[in-house]
């Protein structure tokens, strides 16, 4: 049985040692525990995680500084466009007027180093309110990393060409792709960067999210025309998995806003540990899209179709 091969796209907050043959390990560990506990291990046989590093090619930006140290980043202070992406982000958490929210500029909980504006704060200070305290610490990380894929184009082919670059190594079938790195592919997905098909020996058929922040309307417009459903390519098959206290995609899936998804509940546990990835990729979900990766990629190699 040859080695089926799955390709993940990371999220944000990797830190500099986060090389592709580290993750790739984390990652590769999981979900062998996963496999080797299901029933399907016999039938899955094999898999190989590849999950390339863009960390090189990232921008050292200021929400960095607390990970990586001052020396490590261009600690430029937030600027209007900027601050308009977090604010829009942030206020699917906390829609009130700014009238309601703290006149304080230091509002709310300290927010490391970098340099938020003050209506930045106050809109914090209001979601903390809302969401819980520390929801938005986790928030911004994941905004401000967001806004620097999509509104830097040199810097977010440079990621593209990262991850597009391992799927034509591995020929990878499966992609797995977590918070940010699920807009990394979707943008992919739509711009035909990636080869696909169910007929195709090589191509990618499955494509897996994991604490998506695609229900975000800042990143949607990034990375998708307006007035439409979110979607990818007929032949390939999307499932999504969502925790309930994952805050990034808000305890909800993707189904209203995209078509063809399938989303799936992924319990993973409290606030502080529902957004990791080793909670996503240690679901039986996951074992059981590997396994139908699989079958697909025997229907194309002998030309017989598997029964569902």
């Amino acid at each position: 049985m040859d080695v089926l091969q799955i390709a993940g796209v990371h999220g944000i907050r990797q830190g500099s040692s986060a090389t592709t043959p580290r993750l790739s390990s984390k990652w590769q560990k999981t979900v062998d525990l996963a496999v080797g506990a299901s029933k399907h291990a016999g039938a899955v046989g094999s898999v190989e995680l590849t999950v390339p590093s863009y960390q090189e090619v990232y921008p050292k930006t200021a929400t960095r500084y607390m990970r990586l140290g001052p020396d490590q980043i261009d600690d430029a202070p937030v600027d209007e466009d900027e601050e308009s992406f977090i604010l829009e982000a942030l206020a699917a958490y906390a829609p009130t007027a700014p009238a309601e929210e703290n006149d304080s500029p230091l509002a709310g909980h300290p927010l490391g180093e970098a340099r938020f504006t003050p209506r930045i704060l106050r809109r914090a200070h209001a979601v903390d309110q809302v969401a819980g305290k520390g929801v938005t610490g986790r928030l911004l990380w994941l905004v401000r990393e967001a806004h620097d894929y999509l509104r830097h184009e040199e810097t977010a082919a440079a990621v593209r060409a990262k991850i597009r670059g391992a799927l034509i190594e591995t020929g990878a079938r499966m992609v797995i792709a977590h918070s940010l790195g699920s807009v990394v592919f979707y943008d992919m997905l739509s711009r035909g960067e990636v080869p696909t098909g169910h007929d195709e020996e090589t191509g990618v058929t499955t494509f897996v999210t994991c604490g998506s922040p695609l229900s975000w309307l800042c990143v949607r417009k990034g990375v998708h025309a307006p007035g439409a459903p979110l979607s990818v390519p007929a032949n390939v098959e999307w499932t999504n998995l969502h925790s309930p206290n994952d805050v990034v995609n808000k305890g909800a899936g993707l189904s209203h806003l995209a078509a063809g998804v399938t989303d799936v509940v992924a319990h993973n546990g409290g606030v502080a540990k529902a957004h990791d990835v080793h909670r996503y990729l240690a679901k039986e979900a996951v074992v059981d899209l590997a396994l139908k990766t699989r079958k697909l990629g025997t229907d194309a190699r002998t030309g017989i179709r598997s029964e569902p």
